[in-house]
This record gives C-alpha cells, structure tokens and sequence, in this order.
C-alpha cells in the first residue's frame, strides 16, 4: 500500500500492488509512470517501468496520462507516502544529475555479455547472455524499414508508454536489463547463501552499484539525497562515456572480463555493467520529459545491432517539429494544410570496423537533404561512390533528391540544443 498526495485536504489516493507487499521506494526517488486503465470508480491502474499498481485517486485521470511521483516518506503503518509532481523541471533535473555519474553505454555490457557466451568455464551463468543477445536485433532487420521502425520502439524509450496501451514487448531493450538486472541479483544472492552456510558471508548484491563515470559523483552539490537513494555512488576511478544527448559515434568496446575471474566477479561487473546501461536508458527518458515546447519533439535512441560475431551500438537522433516554427512560410502563402505538416531531421551514427566513425544526416523541409561525414577518406570515397545507388533506390519509393553530401571530416560530438539546456548546470 503506498499514499500519494497525503497533504491533499480530499480523501488521500491509496496505491497498492495486486498482490504481495507494497514495492520498496527510496526516499526522494521520482517514477514515472503512466496510466495503464481505469479498474473501478477512483481506481487506477498505473505503470512505471516494469513496476505495476493499482492507485485510488480522488483526482480523475485520463487513461495514458504520464504522471510524475515522487516518494517523500513513510506514514505510521510504514506506507510509503508518493506526491504527485508539477509539470515543473526541477524534480527531472535532480533525477537526471543523480543519474549522469552513474549512467554508461550499453557497449560495455555488451562486449561482456560477448564474451562471456563463449566462456566454458562458466557454462553456470553463460545463459544470461545468450537470452539477452538473442533478444538484440540483427543487421538485416534493422536495414529493413519495418524491421528498424521495431527496433526503435524496442530500444526501451517507449517501453512504459507501451505498456499503458496493454502492449508489453517481449523483446524490448529496458526491459531485458531490467530482467538482466534482476537475475544477476539472485544469482549474486544465491551465491551468498551457500557462501553462508560454508560459513564466509559475501557481499549483498546491493552494495554492487555501477561503476562511477564523473568526478563529481561524490560532490554534495551533485549527489543530492535523491540521487544516493536511486542511484548508489562509488568511488571507482571514471572513464570517458558521452553524456546523454550526445550524439557521438561508438565502437565496440574491449570486455573487461578475463578467464581466470571467478562466477562471483563475474556476476559484479555484470551488475555494474547493467545498472550503468538502465541509468542511461533513464536518462535519456528523462531528457525527453524535459521537453515542454509542443510545437517539437526529439528523441535520441540508442540501438544494439548484431552483426556475425559481435555488436555495434548505432544512435539515432529524430527531430521533429512544424514548418510555421521554422519560418518556412514565405510572406506571400496564406497558412495552408501543408503549411502545418511536420519537418523532420533523422541523424544516424556509428562505428563500424574497418570503416570507423560515420555519420549520416537527412532531413526533410520539404525536399530531402542527406549529409554523409566519415573520419576515414577511405570511407568517404567509398560512400561517394554509391551515391548512385542510394538515388535509385529513393527514386524507386517516389522519392527525388540531388542534394546528398559527403564529406570527409572529424565528427565531433553533437548535442541537441534542448538537451544541452537541460544538461547545462549538471557539465558546469
């Protein structure tokens, strides 16, 4: 049972799961969650992540109204006592700066997940990374349309949104490491309780957190209690990971796993791993909530692609807004239907061997412009000289463009301007 908005002077709502105790919320932590269908007068069913509740509200709500809520405390029966937030930016900020240290790309985990699928000698765990690897879409599906339409609402941006329409993913990113995140624990469990009863005690797997990739993981100004509470600190030596936003090629990354590392460290680093790649899932979640101009949305996706032996990370930028915001009217046009269709820029970005960073840019307004830049000359000439191809093949769909780029030059990283907002006082 939790309460929600108890300082409200109407009936307080109650919320409680279908069955078995109250789930166990930090203090300060912000869910979102979303409306999933109403059961009964007042009674809700809600939504946040793969966390589901039934929630009593005086306060009528819209089915698949996104609500933010955050845990303030405990009432005498030890209810945890959840506030409904404003539309207000604050409490995303401090989730969003509680997540930043903590968050790294799926890269890492992936290169582990790797490996760790052609270790025999842990032939005990090796079917945690095959069950996710199966689930990540391959190279030929994500160059089909509707097979790269799917990936994208499987990336786990959309999972809770899907979930308050009745649709539960089965293959969906956020909620494999959720289920990842959650087997590792019991596993780690498991091991403590054998390890108990051989009478050495090892360590919970709470006290594995994901490795900190900030200087300022540990700076109160930072770390507020919010963000100790949702996302453990460490004071593990950072490395380099673009923040979220960001849009920066990535390569396949080195696993850090070895032979000679036991089942337990395995299952440690994995751990980190994980719940370092759901605080980025998160956080671009939360940029995106960070969005309050209607008129525009963008969306940044991060999307595991497997291709033979192993896996690259391809991130998409989708932006979309309307023509007026543009100032794509000329003077002389009254507004018209067309006036009010959307404009659309797509940014795709990747590393791939032997070609190495690329990144293809195209946009609509209303003719279509496509960008090629590649670090690799190589790589550029070699793109140039398909051009032909990819002309017939939009032509082939109705399409007509003359205007495609390429050029060969370093790719810097390119962060969207709203998102560079709402990350300004966290990079200060």
């Amino acid at each position: 049972m939790v309460i929600i908005n108890p300082s409200f002077a109407t009936q307080p709502a109650a919320v409680n799961r279908p069955a078995g105790p109250a789930p166990v919320l930090a203090i300060g932590r912000v869910l979102a969650a979303v409306v999933a269908g109403q059961r009964a007068d007042h009674l809700y069913e809600l939504a946040s992540g793969n966390l589901r509740m039934m929630a009593e509200s005086q306060t009528a709500l819209r089915h698949g109204e996104k609500l933010l809520l955050q845990v303030t405390g405990k009432d005498h029966k030890h209810r945890p006592q959840l506030q409904i937030l404003s539309p207000s930016s604050k409490p995303i900020n401090d989730q969003l700066r509680a997540a930043l240290p903590q968050q790294q790309s799926v890269g890492q985990l992936l290169a582990n997940l790797n490996k760790l699928a052609k270790m025999p000698q842990q032939s005990n765990i090796t079917e945690l990374a095959r069950d996710f690897i199966s689930a990540i879409a391959g190279k030929s599906q994500t160059s089909d349309p509707a097979g790269l339409r799917q990936a994208i609402l499987q990336s786990g941006l959309f999972l809770e949104s899907q979930i308050a329409k009745g649709e539960i993913p089965p293959k969906d990113l956020k909620r494999a490491l959720l289920k990842l995140s959650q087997d590792i624990s019991h596993r780690l469990n498991d091991l403590n309780q054998a390890s108990i009863k051989t009478g050495k005690e090892t360590p919970l797997p709470r006290e594995y957190s994901p490795l900190s990739r900030s200087n300022l993981a540990n700076t109160p100004s930072i770390t507020s209690n919010l963000g100790a509470a949702a996302y453990p600190q460490t004071t593990t030596k950072p490395s380099s990971t673009s923040l979220p936003g960001e849009l920066i090629p990535q390569s396949r990354q080195a696993a850090t796993l070895t032979p000679s590392d036991t089942e337990l460290e395995v299952l440690q680093q994995l751990l980190r791993d994980v719940r370092g790649s759901i605080a980025r899932q998160e956080s671009h979640q939360l940029l995106h909530l960070q969005q309050s101009d209607k008129s525009q949305s963008q969306y940044m996706v991060e999307i595991p692609v497997r291709d033979n032996d192993d896996i690259d990370v391809w991130q998409l930028h989708l932006q979309k807004f309307n023509r007026e915001d543009a100032n794509e009217q000329s003077p002389q046009t009254s507004p018209t239907a067309d006036s009010q269709q959307h404009k659309w820029t797509i940014t795709l970005s990747f590393d791939l061997p032997g070609l190495g960073p690329i990144r293809a840019k195209v946009s609509q307004n209303p003719d279509i412009n496509i960008q090629f830049s590649a670090e690799k000359k190589a790589t550029s000439s070699l793109i140039e000289s398909q051009c032909h191809q990819l002309i017939q093949s939009l032509s082939d769909q109705g399409i007509t463009t003359e205007n495609i780029q390429c050029r060969s030059e370093n790719i810097t990283v390119n962060t969207s301007e709203i998102y560079a907002h709402s990350l300004l006082d966290t990079q200060a």
